[in-house]
């Protein structure tokens, strides 16, 4: 009964993250060999930006609230590694417990990311296995978000990037912006 709880929460959080129009993520620069889109499909996605946190600096996913998930990136990181972006906003949804997170609105249109802590042993909800640089994860495409899932120490990241009609652009944006966040994080 509880675990309903906590799936409604996950589908609740993923629908309110919003609807937006399509857009690829930023070129790679160019040092990057170009691949073809079922090589990118089925290879970890390089973010384009990168940092390396002390791992007495990395907090525990699990016990921050909304207000820390914000700061986990900054608007100008996710424009990197996505597309420009407004401040975030803390977000709690469902109950027993709440989904925490924080949305990030796209300064035009109705795009968004999503950055969410789930229980832990929620890393399987998604359909799909995919590489987070040392992490295995999953992802989900959906109509309207592709969201990512990666277990760490205590919690599961979630990372949902919304759009009209996502693809798999989308997908990879999700991917770039976890990878870009594990590292903040006690895996």
């Amino acid at each position: 009964m509880r675990r309903w709880g906590l799936v409604a929460g996950v589908a609740l959080l993923a629908a309110v993250a919003g609807c937006a129009p399509e857009q690829s993520p930023p070129a790679a620069e160019p040092s990057t060999p170009s691949t073809s889109a079922a090589e990118s499909a089925t290879e970890s996605t390089e973010p384009s930006i990168t940092r390396n946190i002390p791992p007495e600096q990395r907090a525990h996913l699990a016990a921050l609230s909304g207000e820390q998930i914000c700061l986990l990136v900054e608007p100008a990181d996710l424009e990197s590694l996505a597309f420009a972006v407004l401040s975030g906003r803390p977000q709690e949804l469902g109950f027993d417990p709440p989904v925490r997170g924080c949305r990030f609105d796209a300064e035009s249109g109705a795009r968004s990311v999503l950055i969410g802590a789930q229980r832990e042993g929620f890393a399987d909800l998604g359909r799909d296995e995919v590489e987070l640089g040392a992490l295995a994860g999953t992802k989900t495409l959906r109509a309207g978000d592709c969201t990512v899932y990666a277990g760490v120490a205590g919690a599961t990241l979630q990372v949902s990037v919304t759009a009209a009609e996502a693809d798999s652009d989308d997908c990879g944006t999700a991917e770039r912006v976890a990878e870009y966040v594990l590292p903040a994080l006690v895996g």
